[in-house]
């Protein structure tokens, strides 16, 4: 490769869209070992995808064995299809998710195109991958980064209809816009494409587009929207009207009964959301009102995101840190602008190195747990800490490229932690699949937990895990020749429970078990003194971050 050729090749790693392929290394490599932090729902959703596949239902989520409607069926589609052309395994159970994080990240840079800036100038796209919201929510809880896309796309197709002068204009993507925002409806929630549509509403009210609304293709559009949008929900409610309708019912008691968070409280989240251009937001906001007229534009749009998002959120009966996630690729977008307009001025250059040493200490932080805990090597310890140095060392110096780019390997570091931690999570269980290939393998789960560990640990080791509800099928199965899992408690309650029903059934064989240690999170956590001490300083430190399963087997 001759340097004519990688001078111009360099150079466009660094504009858009050749930036992107930072945001794929950050996030793409590593993904099949991503499962010690899915949490709640996400977990859930393996499990209704899983009965999905195995039912050949498409249409219909089933959960336990009966068909659930509390959430609409975008994310179980995505992880059927992707396991259908990669196979049934975490790595394409969270490819998805990687994939729109990436084409959010570039929609960011085109609706900056529309609004008028240079393409050379284009970071905002690497400024949402950063984000300390997109980092958890781009992996770990895949919903919100679906929500987040369809919500931008749809901003996108509209700009990219409105960008012409009238009578340029093609229609095809006013359609694509309210599509796109219908389909967002079986992602969550039908209250997104609502907010959309009053966003926008507002947009082409605000900066005079009184024609349009004259034109048929808006309302055909808007109607496609809506049908759209409400396609699953005819079909469940025509199909199984009476459990939709209770499931509907249930969904919003539960909201009712977990509101716990105020709404100065969830609107502040997007503080730590967007960390670590926070301080910055702020600056393009000031920037925005000083120059009035020049950027009423971007004004109107940036005005036109928000209000809609913070006045029904606000008013809404169950209220999540993670609905301010919506404001995230708005505020990267204006985060982005700032740079390029006031990235010389004094205050632009103070929150600069404010957020620089903002991240020097977070970045340090997360070095010196990791060392503590020994959750990982110390290379990546001490890869924090390197790119901790470099990213203040950017802000002093004003390379804010640098910067992201240090923040990107951060996340990368950050991933390859959980990494670690997820293949110790799981060696033992991997290893008993390994040396047990054609045995199947049970967990006792006696109360039909919804949310248990069932649907991720399939994918993780691909390969299906049984649901057994009582001990005469963990006998059953472990006669088969399968293999069973245990909690701890499980395993003190019922081993010795086992023996004898094995026994009774004439069954001689030797029950061997296996300890299998897996993490656990627990709130009263002494972190404060982890931090200065150490394990050591933690008398209870095994006890408080893990937990003892059992595998057990018949020998013979």
């Amino acid at each position: 490769m001759n340097k004519y050729f990688l001078s111009p090749f360099l150079k466009h790693l660094w504009t858009h869209p050749g930036h992107l392929l930072w945001v794929v290394l950050a996030y793409l490599p590593l993904l099949g070992t991503m499962n010690i932090l899915m949490i709640g729902n996400q977990k859930l959703y393996f499990n209704i995808a899983m009965e999905m596949r195995e039912r050949a239902s498409l249409l219909t989520p089933y959960l336990l064995g009966e068909p659930n409607y509390l959430r609409p069926p975008f994310q179980l589609w995505l992880m059927l299809f992707s396991w259908k052309v990669f196979g049934f395994n975490l790595w394409a159970t969270l490819l998805p998710s990687v994939i729109f994080l990436l084409i959010t990240a570039w929609l960011l840079g085109e609706i900056s195109g529309f609004l008028h800036e240079r393409r050379w100038f284009i970071n905002s796209g690497l400024w949402f991958a950063i984000a300390l919201g997109t980092v958890l929510f781009g992996t770990i809880y895949q919903t919100e980064i679906y929500v987040c896309f369809f919500y931008t796309a749809s901003w996108w197709a509209m700009l990219k209809f409105l960008y012409k002068p009238i009578g340029f204009r093609d229609r095809k993507w006013l359609y694509v816009a309210f599509t796109l925002a219908g389909i967002s409806a079986l992602v969550k929630n039908p209250i997104y494409p609502l907010i959309w549509s009053m966003g926008v509403l507002s947009y082409l009210i605000l900066s005079g587009e009184w024609e349009l609304f004259r034109e048929k293709c808006l309302r055909r559009s808007f109607l496609i929207g809506i049908l759209v949008g409400i396609s699953w929900y005819v079909f469940i409610f025509a199909n199984d009207r009476q459990r939709a309708w209770t499931h509907c019912l249930q969904q919003l008691s539960l909201e009712t009964l977990n509101n716990t968070d105020s709404v100065f409280g969830l609107w502040l989240s997007f503080l730590y959301l967007c960390f670590p251009f926070t301080l910055m937001i702020f600056v393009a906001i000031r920037t925005l009102i000083k120059k009035g007229r020049r950027v009423s534009n971007l004004v109107l749009f940036a005005i036109s995101w928000v209000w809609p998002i913070v006045l029904v959120f606000s008013f809404f009966n169950y209220r999540n840190h993670s609905y301010a996630y919506l404001l995230v690729p708005l505020f990267a977008l204006l985060a982005d602008w700032a740079y390029f307009r006031v990235g010389r001025t004094k205050i632009f250059r103070a929150v600069v190195v404010i957020s620089g040493v903002c991240i020097f200490l977070f970045s340090s932080s997360l070095a010196l747990l990791v060392y503590r805990g020994e959750f990982a090597s110390f290379w990546i310890a001490l890869g924090f800490v390197v790119c901790g140095i470099w990213i203040l060392v950017c802000s002093l110096k004003d390379w804010m490229r640098g910067m992201i780019l240090c923040c990107l390997v951060s996340v990368f570091l950050f991933r390859a932690t959980i990494s670690v931690m997820g293949e110790w999570d799981l060696s033992v269980l991997k290893n008993t699949v390994i040396n047990k290939p054609s045995a199947s393998i049970g967990f006792l789960d006696e109360e039909n937990d919804l949310w248990s560990d069932v649907g991720l640990l399939s994918v993780t080791i691909k390969k299906p895990i049984l649901r057994l509800t009582n001990l005469d099928q963990i006998t059953e199965h472990l006669q088969k020749g399968g293999i069973v899992a245990l909690d701890e408690e499980q395993a003190k309650n019922n081993i010795r429970t086992i023996e004898a029903k094995l026994l009774g059934k004439g069954d001689f064989r030797i029950l061997e078990e296996k300890i299998w240690p897996r993490w656990q999170r627990k709130s009263k956590f002494p972190l404060k003194q982890f931090l200065k001490e150490g394990k050591t300083g933690v008398s209870d430190f095994v006890e408080l971050t893990q937990q003892q399963y059992k595998i057990l087997w018949l020998k013979g």
